[in-house]
């Protein structure tokens, strides 16, 4: 079975998910706090994505997202 190998750019995972998901605050300093946040933590779950399939030497994706996902990513 052939594995398909994901490296996912931080930077570019961060910024394409706060342009996909805007936010329905009022004023401009909240709705930049929701970026903010939805930012930073894009940015570290695609750095810790990708540290960990570098560390385990993993290509399998969905072993690698499963393995991050029950990280909490306190701000």
């Amino acid at each position: 079975m052939n594995v398909l190998a994901l490296s996912i750019d931080p930077k570019e995972f961060a910024k394409m998910t706060v342009t996909a998901n805007p936010s329905n605050k009022e004023t401009a300093e909240d709705k930049a706090k929701d970026a903010l946040e939805l930012y930073l933590t894009a940015y570290r779950l695609a750095e810790n994505y990708d540290r960990y399939s570098t560390a385990h030497n993993s290509q399998e994706t969905s072993t690698v997202f499963h393995a991050i996902k029950g990280e909490d990513f306190q701000l």
